[in-house]
Parts: C-alpha cells; structure tokens; sequence
C-alpha cells in the first residue's frame, strides 16, 4: 500500500472519568441515568468520531436474566444501553463485547439494542465478566462504539463494589472487530489482549469502491452523482441478474468480486448470494462528500478476472475508473481515526477469525492487517486463523470459545498460538480450525468461483 495510506502511531491517555448511574436488575423507569461523554482527553489527544446520523434514537428494554451462578446489570445510560453479567466466583478478569453493524434505515432503524455474546455459558463457567452495550446510535460507526464499549469498564467496577478488573480483553465482530482493532491501536496498552472475529477496518469502502469501478466496466453503466446512485445501480442490477442466475455479465462480475475479496477459496461463491449487488457501491465514485467516502480508494487494487468468462483482467485494469483518496480525511493528520489505516503498532496480543466465505467483510483485509503489523515489527503479536464458513460471521460457538481460550492463555502464560496464513492460495483454506465441518464443505478439492452456467 502507498505510504501515504499508512496511518500512524497515536498518542494515547487514560480513559476519562465517567459517571454512570446505573440499574441492577429492577425496573429502569425508577431510577434516573446520567452520562458525561467523554471528554477530549480520550485517544490522541482525543479521539474524535464521526458523527451518529441526525435521527432520534429508541433504546429497546436491556433486561436480562442471569445464568445460574451470575449476577445481571443492565440499564440506560445518554449513549444507548448495556449489560453487564458477573459470576458468583469471579476470576478477576473482564470481556468487553463490541457489536457488529446496525442499519440505522428501515422501521427498525432507531432501535438500539444490546446482544449477548455467543460464548456467554462458557465465559461464565471459567469466571469472566463480561459487559455489552448498544452504542449511541446505528450505523457504521466504529469510532463511537470504541468509546460506548470502553465506558462499560468504569460501569462494571462501580456494579463490583468499586473493584476494577485486573484484565480486560477487547472482543467484537464485523464493525465490533473494527472497534476492537481500532482500540488495540488507539489504547495500545489499555487492554490485555483483543479477539477480532470477522473484523472491519478503514479499507473496507475501499473494497465496495473497487467492486462499484468494476461494474461499471462490466455494465457501461456510469455512477454520474450522489443524487442518481440509487438509479444507477438499479440499471446495473438489470444487466447483472443475482445469484444464482447470472446474467452473462454477472458472471463476470462476480469473478471480480471473488479475486478482489481474497481469490477462490471455499464457500466463496456461497458467500455472493447475499452479497453481490449490495458490494457495488457508488458514493465515493460519484462524488459523495461523507468522511468514509471521500476517504475511499481503489487506487491500490489490482484487477483480475476470469478470462474464460469473455473480459480479460488487462482490459478491465485499463478501464476501470479509479478514485483517489481525499487525504484530508485519510491521513495520519485526518480528524476521524476510524478512517485512517491501521499502522500495524500492536502492544498486547490479538487474535483474529475470519471465514473464506465472507463477501462482507472480505477475507482480504486480514491481509492488509497482516502487512501493516509486519511493516511495524510486530509480527510477533498477531495471530490470524480462518476458518471454511459461507456467509458473514458464521463462528460457532466451540470455535470462538477456543480461540477465546487460546488469546487468554497467551496473555496469561505468553505461548503463542497457532494460526493459518493469509496470503497465497486460499483454495483449501482454513482446515486447522474448522470446527465442525459445514455442510456442502468442497472437502480435499480446490475450489473457483465455479460461475459458469
């Protein structure tokens, strides 16, 4: 990647003090909730996110019941809500839960919600807390989750009598794996490890960027301005077809789509039918002035595609159009850290999980993270394993929970785990940690797009 892309090394301060008035499993209307954001002093020298969207927001009701063994918090505070569970025999160490993406579009759109992690029985039979909360607003807004999920740690220590944890582990998926890398750099020594599962980060427009120049070429429809994207993608949908009846220039495109998201690998092609038209993106092309579209480049992409489907990969390299990067918001001096790539200055241990079918969050970033840590020294503190899954996410529980373990004991006891290489051919990718094998796995085959009629 250009050095110019490169983001750089912040400087950090403590958390700020926050004061939380907070509710233990009673009812939430009898107690009034009081929330000062977070002063300036948070990131380097503040960390400063991008904005929630103008709408009003409607937290939904936190309560939950507590496994047995565990005590249940939950309440409201200004940024959203949370929940906070806490085992009888408590081992002293926390896990903090960043939540993926939220559309902050459609009926359910204002709803503010808070999950539970999948690995919830598991934590609390070892003795971990963990806590959740919903951010303060839906979107893509990884900035304003790090400073939600960061707020849960002084939460958690008032509910436990005033004893903070001796450790905290910073754990999130698809935008919460964005928050939970973006945290690992901006507070380098804040947490004691990071488990990132399918994680996010400021290339992630570029890869929508890049497919959206690509169909143009395949369609010779142009995205012309922000006001007629919408217009223009609906044309290009015609000419493409979906999955799995592709027109012959769908074909084509989604080839493309695989090579840029990381090559043929398995669940690849299962991974496009949720996501082949909704990776065509057109803001940043046609001239949207949002942060994360002005930031977005498909400078450093390279195209390739499958001959046999009638386009060569030269003829697209030539034609498609590319979109330079708005420095202002990109580089090292930019006002919004979510947007700047990561410089790969790691601290403390992170572990990442990423599925060969992910058309999302594309198993190509792990690569550009894997670059950045080299290129900074620190090699030594990452760990990246991949797993054969079609679809975005889909870790189950036993997989999680040992990699969960894996990043603990690393921490505790400085054995490294193993992990899976990210780079080269990935067409039988990810069979150390599998686990179980998923229907319709392709087995000892390699695997290609397999896009033809």
């Amino acid at each position: 990647m250009p050095a110019a892309l490169i983001g750089r090394r912040p400087a950090r301060r403590m958390m700020c003090a926050m004061r939380v008035h907070a509710l233990a499993a009673v009812t939430l209307a009898t107690i009034p909730f009081l929330w000062q954001t977070p002063a300036a002093t948070v990131g380097r020298p503040g960390l400063t996110p991008i904005a929630c969207p103008a709408q009003t927001w409607a937290p939904d009701d936190p309560a939950f019941e507590a496994l047995p063994g565990a005590r249940a918090f939950f309440g409201r505070y200004e940024g959203g809500i949370y929940r906070i569970e806490i085992p009888w025999r408590w081992n002293g160490e926390l896990m903090l839960s960043a939540h993926g993406f939220v559309s902050n579009g459609g009926a359910q759109g204002s709803r503010l919600r808070v999950g539970l992690p999948a690995i919830r029985q598991h934590l609390i039979d070892e003795g971990f807390a963990w806590a959740a909360s919903s951010y303060r607003c839906n979107g893509y807004v990884p900035g304003m989750g790090l400073q939600d999920t960061m707020a849960l740690t002084g939460m958690f220590t008032r509910f436990n009598n005033g004893t903070a944890p001796r450790r905290v582990y910073l754990t999130g998926t698809s935008m919460g794996g964005h928050v939970t890398l973006l945290g690992m750099h901006e507070f380098p020594t804040q947490f004691a490890g990071a488990l990132a599962m399918c994680p996010a980060g400021p290339e992630l427009f570029d890869y929508f960027t890049a497919v959206g120049a690509a169909a143009e070429v395949v369609t010779g429809v142009t995205f012309e301005s922000p006001s007629t994207v919408a217009a223009d993608a609906r044309r290009m949908a015609d000419l493409l077809g979906e999955p799995p009846n592709y027109t012959e220039k769908g074909r084509q495109l989604a080839s493309v789509e695989i090579e840029l998201s990381g090559g043929p690998r398995p669940f690849a092609a299962e991974g496009l039918r949720s996501r082949f038209l909704q990776n065509v993106s057109g803001g940043a092309l046609a001239g949207s002035t949002t942060p994360s579209n002005r930031a977005a480049t498909n400078q450093h992409y390279t195209y390739r595609v499958d001959e046999s489907l009638g386009l060569t990969s030269a003829r697209l390299s030539e034609a498609v159009r590319r979109k330079a990067p708005d420095l202002s918001m990109r580089s090292a001096s930019g006002p919004y850290d979510e947007l700047v790539p990561f410089d790969g200055h790691l601290e403390r241990p992170v572990l990442t999980m990423h599925g060969t079918g992910d058309l999302f969050v594309p198993i190509h970033l792990e690569q550009t993270l894997n670059l950045a840590v080299a290129a900074a020294g620190t090699s030594d503190l990452l760990v990246q394993r991949v797993y054969r899954i079609g679809g975005h996410c889909g870790f189950s529980v036993p997989e999680q929970s040992r990699a969960f373990d894996d990043l603990v004991r690393w921490v505790r006891d400085g054995m490294k785990p193993g992990g899976d290489a990210v780079f080269g051919d990935l067409r039988d990718a990810g069979r150390q940690f599998t686990n179980p094998v998923r229907e319709g796995d392709p087995g000892g085959l390699t695997v290609g797009p397999t896009l033809h009629p």
